[in-house]
């Protein structure tokens, strides 16, 4: 009976929920952080004297660079080390150099914090929810819980946005701006304890040959589920192959070769699709001639579509007769249909219609991508896969946070759309011909 074919065969009990709450509440840091730099960007470049361009490289594009080498050296961490040990040490790096960041002498200083913020919330999403959650959570439902985790995690950009609105027309003792980032990093330091409650990957352990740390931990599940639930089945024959060693090599395999072609492509390619949305739409709407005060809330309004976009993937990621494959490669022709539409749009009503649609496709998007990109590899080398082709999208972040914000500030929000949309029909070719389908595929089978 193998750890894998144990797990495959559980039930959703309370140790699934409680897992999954405690994985929530880091990614759910991670997207504060995330839209925070949307909202300040202009505070910032007023505050430094710099252009708005300029804030944005700093204050977003360079975080994203620091995400991009973050998603590397963690999710190596997260093969060698384990996965527990990868996602205590990223948020004691994220959380210190959040609470720093208010207090940049000049906004080289603040670029640098912004790097070292990146190196350690980077690779959140990466390790915590989509490897914990595809090796804890058996594959009839592992794509339902991780789409349950994100969606508690994404009233992140509305708590974000109310924060910003209260905060950042006034000063209190310091700029509002700085308070956003204060907030968050006190708030990392708090939730790093609960982190320590998190059980390491039994699927890990297993590939490591660590046998006895594995059945321990998943006895305690099983006694769990059948206090709940009551006896169980039979395990699911799976098939497991253990390593001591992360073999780089794997990805380049004959078997994995057209899988990693696919994902390098789509995840430097939908970056600039996703994020010239939810990192530049606060940017957008000031380039549109829109004041401060109703940037601010009409973003609000906006970025509450992210919650409920969250919310109705739950009921679709796991669909077989809307594959995972689909829901990533059309959903995202459509977003980058909406975000030209939203170049385009003119008026307070166009903007929060087009703004509003953008957002609810996106985390139908970000859900199944997240799930997908994580369930293509087997556990030997999951991390280490699943987090290269997630630090291009991380790199790919960095170069289109750089080239869109000039392009919005010299040639106009259609143009820098135009872009994003010319992008979108790439990653949608991309996946459809090169990408297996996945719903409620058994993750060894699925992985081989």
């Amino acid at each position: 009976m193998s750890i894998a074919g144990r797990l495959e065969r559980l039930p959703w009990t309370s140790f699934h929920t409680k897992l999954l709450a405690l994985l929530s509440i880091g990614e759910f840091f991670e997207l504060y952080d995330l839209f925070v730099g949307g909202f300040v960007n202009q505070p910032i470049a007023s505050f430094y004297k710099v252009a708005s361009a300029e804030a944005i490289y700093y204050n977003v594009a360079i975080f994203f660079l620091g995400a991009f080498v973050g998603c590397v050296i963690f999710t190596y961490i997260g093969d060698a080390l384990g996965r527990r040990t990868a996602l205590i040490l990223n948020m004691i790096i994220a959380g210190i150099g959040l609470l720093l960041v208010p207090f940049s002498p000049n906004i080289y200083v603040l670029g640098l914090l912004r790097f070292i913020i990146g190196l350690g919330v980077g690779p959140e999403a990466l390790i915590v929810l989509d490897v914990m959650i595809t090796e804890f959570f058996p594959s009839a439902f592992r794509g339902k819980a991780l789409a349950i985790g994100y969606t508690a995690s994404w009233t992140a950009p509305i708590v974000v946005a109310a924060l910003a609105y209260l905060l950042i027309p006034h000063k209190y003792a310091l700029l509002g701006w700085q308070w956003l980032y204060i907030i968050g990093g006190l708030g990392i330091l708090t939730i790093i304890p609960f982190r320590f409650l998190i059980p390491e990957s039994p699927r890990w352990l297993e590939n490591k040959g660590r046998i006895d740390e594995a059945d321990k931990i998943v006895r305690r599940i099983e006694e769990v589920a059948i206090r709940e639930k009551g006896n169980l089945g039979e395990p699911v024959q799976v098939q497991v192959i253990t390593s001591q060693k992360v073999k780089i090599s794997e990805l380049f395999s004959p078997l994995y070769r057209k899988r990693t072609t696919m994902l390098w492509i789509f995840e430097f390619l939908q970056a600039g699709v996703y994020y010239g949305f939810a990192s530049l739409a606060p940017s957008v709407l000031y380039a549109k001639g829109f004041t401060l005060v109703h940037t601010l809330q009409y973003s609000m309004l906006i970025y509450t579509s992210y919650f409920l976009s969250s919310l109705a993937s739950i009921f679709i990621i796991d669909s077989t007769k809307f594959d995972r494959k689909w829901q990533v490669s059309i959903v995202m022709l459509l977003m980058g249909i909406t975000g030209l539409a939203f170049g385009f749009s003119i008026t307070p009503v166009e903007v929060i219609i087009t703004g509003f649609i953008f957002g609810f496709l996106s985390n139908i998007f970000s859900n199944a991508f997240h799930q997908y990109g994580a369930e293509l590899y087997p556990t030997r080398v999951r991390a280490f896969a699943d987090g290269v082709q997630y630090s291009l999208s991380r790199l790919g972040n960095y170069i289109w946070l750089t080239i869109l914000p000039i392009v919005l500030f010299s040639k106009g929000p259609i143009a820098m759309y135009t872009i994003v949309f010319i992008m979108s029909i790439v990653v949608m070719i991309d996946v459809a011909i090169l990408g297996p389908k996945a719903s409620k595929i058994e993750l060894e089978e699925l992985s081989k």
